[in-house]
């Protein structure tokens, strides 16, 4: 794995991917909101997957 310039090399099998992260200055969101969302997302997603009812739903 390469960390120079927030460049990250990823070897799956034999596909190597290379990743650039990248943040938006001018942005108002913080990365902890971006976070708690994107959990939050996943959440909804396999709770809703279960399809049991959502008092019998596993928290």
């Amino acid at each position: 794995m390469n960390k120079d310039n927030n460049v990250y090399e990823y070897k799956i099998g034999r596909t190597t991917y290379i990743v650039t992260l990248v943040f938006n200055p001018a942005s108002k969101k913080r990365l902890t909101d971006i976070l708690q969302r994107l959990i939050d997302r996943e959440c909804e997603e396999m709770l809703g997957e279960s399809r049991q009812e959502p008092e019998k739903q596993a928290v």
